[in-house]
């Protein structure tokens, strides 16, 4: 007879430029349920030297803010619905009028499907169709939807091996291939190697945690039909750039409530890029602190 689960997983964590899963179990009850997520993310990253195209940008700053909620409806004891919205903003504080984009945006559904196909294994099927732009003016054209395929092996509590795919047509790279691991290694040390954001972690006591690591923000956007020839570049017209940031640094996670983290990290930017890949001109900006602040409800 097969046995029967106990528990549905929690989350899956995704990111552009290389992709990777994150799952955990949790308690279910052998009734159906429905479980909620939120996350809540506000990041400044100061002055950054940027260059490209032959021009001298200058000093661009940034504030970036990413709002998500996910319902997910468990329709039988291995399959959970995913059903939400996510916004997500970039703002660059541009000096003149150089040919980088002032804002960024995404507005987008989030559907898909949770299943444990096996004992040990789960996998995530997530689309996430929606507006991809500068939003000057919203057009047919904005319009993406990215594709997530992810999976995690569940070896024991303490270890977990994940792999993943991103598919993106209008991307430089329209498939994303990645894999990562969890590794609990001790009573207080974890290394969450992960993307976006992979971390060597160390729980202090039961409700606090501090970590070092990286983390990675990316999307493919679409800017304005006008957009290059306003700033002098008329070859960036209506074109796609792929956008990545990396960021070093260390934080601390605290757990305000069974249900409620709260998360402060600092570091530093070493790298941004704005990839206008099919004209073949890209803008780099390099070395800047940043401060970031996020809160992530389960319930």
């Amino acid at each position: 007879m097969r046995r029967k689960r106990t528990g549905l997983w929690n989350l899956f964590a995704t990111g552009a430029v290389a992709l990777a899963c994150c799952a955990s179990l949790a308690t279910a009850a052998d009734s159906m349920s429905i479980s909620q997520e939120l996350d809540v993310n506000y990041l400044y990253v100061g002055g950054a030297r940027t260059r490209g195209a032959g021009l001298n940008v200058g000093q661009v700053d940034e504030n970036s803010a990413d709002v998500r909620y996910v319902v997910s409806p468990q329709l039988t004891k291995d399959v959970l619905l995913r059903v939400g919205l996510e916004w997500q903003r970039f703002s660059f504080g541009v000096p003149g009028n150089q040919p980088v984009p002032t804002v960024l945006q995404q507005v987008s559904a989030v559907l898909g499907f949770d299943y444990a196909f096996a004992d040990q294994w789960l996998m995530r099927v997530e689309v996430q169709p929606g507006v991809y732009g500068d939003f000057h003016s919203v057009r047919w054209d904005d319009v993406d939807a990215p594709l997530i395929l992810g999976a995690v092996y569940l070896k024991d509590a303490d270890l977990q091996w994940f792999f993943g795919l991103r598919l993106d047509a209008r991307s430089q790279y329209p498939v994303l291939p990645a894999a990562g691991v969890r590794w609990k290694f001790s009573d207080q040390w974890t290394l969450d190697f992960m993307l976006p954001n992979p971390r060597l972690e160390f729980d202090f006591n039961g409700g606090l945690q501090f970590y070092a690591g990286a983390g990675i923000d990316s999307g493919t956007f679409r800017v304005n039909s006008n957009f290059g020839t306003s700033h002098g570049l008329p070859a960036l017209d209506n074109e796609v750039l792929d956008y990545l940031e990396i960021r070093l640094g260390a934080g601390a996670t605290w757990k305000i409530t069974p249900t409620i983290t709260l998360d402060i990290g600092t570091g530093w930017m070493p790298y941004r890029s704005w990839n206008f890949h099919n004209a073949d001109i890209v803008f780099r900006s390099h070395n800047a602190p940043y401060g970031q602040i996020s809160c992530r409800a389960r319930f």
